[in-house]
């Protein structure tokens, strides 16, 4: 376990800006102050910055990769943001793994209130051309990782406790070459609203977020080159191609996302369970 630990932490000690003081109970809504939160896929992208939000509304943070680089820049960032973030290496593949995670947060802290999946992994390649291996291992990380995770967290959650996936954008509008991960982000979605059921009666919410277009570590692929450096027309280009499908003419942040994981996760979300909402900048409505 590694941990960052700043000078700076949002706990609402700049609330006295605001006009009246009826809107502070609204502003406290949507913090996490003492919560105890567990981010898989938190060493780039979504993921990272998910765990950065949650630190700054004021929770325990434990950000968990698989890659030990990520997490170390992780925690770079945090300390630059003036906030405190723990960091654990974890193999979402691995049940087992997983399981003693929880089981660790848990001793550390004696609870568990929130869980965002954010590990993925994407392969490019059209559906004829798919080998069992590569669907074995989308699956496995994906739909496996975000099912055992949610299972281990479960257990030892209570009332008020937040659950959220990351699903995509792609369940409302495939696209040719993203089959496999078409396939596990639709199976995150199915996997949430069930879960929602069953656990709501022990007070857990479940829900998931279907971010659009997000430029991160994974969608880099499309102008990156095999050798690691960037193709920067390609990327102007990718780029202003993705932002003229939303209405407001951007492409979305990593910020947007966690925003919005930030609501679900807090009591501000106190009433939502079982959705998948689309954080996608209006690029595709349902």
């Amino acid at each position: 376990m590694t941990t960052a630990t700043g000078a700076r932490r949002y706990d609402g000690e700049n609330r006295h800006t605001m006009p009246d003081d009826r809107y502070l109970g609204v502003v406290d809504t949507f913090l996490v102050t003492g919560k105890v939160a567990l981010v898989t896929g938190a060493g780039d992208g979504i993921g990272q910055e998910t765990a950065l939000v949650l630190a700054a509304a004021g929770a325990h943070v434990i950000a968990t990769d698989v890659d030990d680089d990520g997490l170390r820049n992780t925690l770079v960032l945090a300390g630059e943001r003036g906030i405190s973030i723990t960091t654990r290496r974890l193999d979402i593949t691995d049940p087992a793994e997983i399981a003693d995670t929880v089981e660790h947060v848990v001793a550390e802290h004696d609870r568990l209130d929130i869980l965002v999946n954010a590990a993925g992994v994407m392969i490019m390649r059209d559906a004829l051309e798919v080998t069992p291996e590569e669907l074995d291992r989308v699956l496995r990380i994906n739909v496996g990782g975000t099912f055992f995770a949610c299972q281990a967290a479960a257990r030892v959650m209570t009332t008020g406790a937040s659950i959220v996936n990351l699903s995509s954008s792609i369940q409302d509008r495939s696209s040719p070459g993203r089959i496999t991960y078409a396939i596990s982000k639709g199976g995150v979605a199915q996997l949430t609203r069930t879960l929602a059921l069953e656990l709501g009666p022990a007070g857990i919410r479940v829900n998931a977020i279907a971010p659009g277009w997000v430029e991160t570590g994974m969608t880099r692929q499309h102008w990156t080159h095999t050798d690691g450096s960037i193709d920067a027309a390609a990327r102007e280009s990718y780029l202003a191609t993705m932002a003229s499908a939303s209405p407001l003419s951007r492409v979305g942040t990593t910020r947007d996302i966690a925003l919005s994981v930030l609501q679900l996760a807090s009591d501000a979300g106190a009433f939502i369970t079982g959705q998948v909402v689309r954080v996608n900048g209006g690029s595709f409505m349902a």
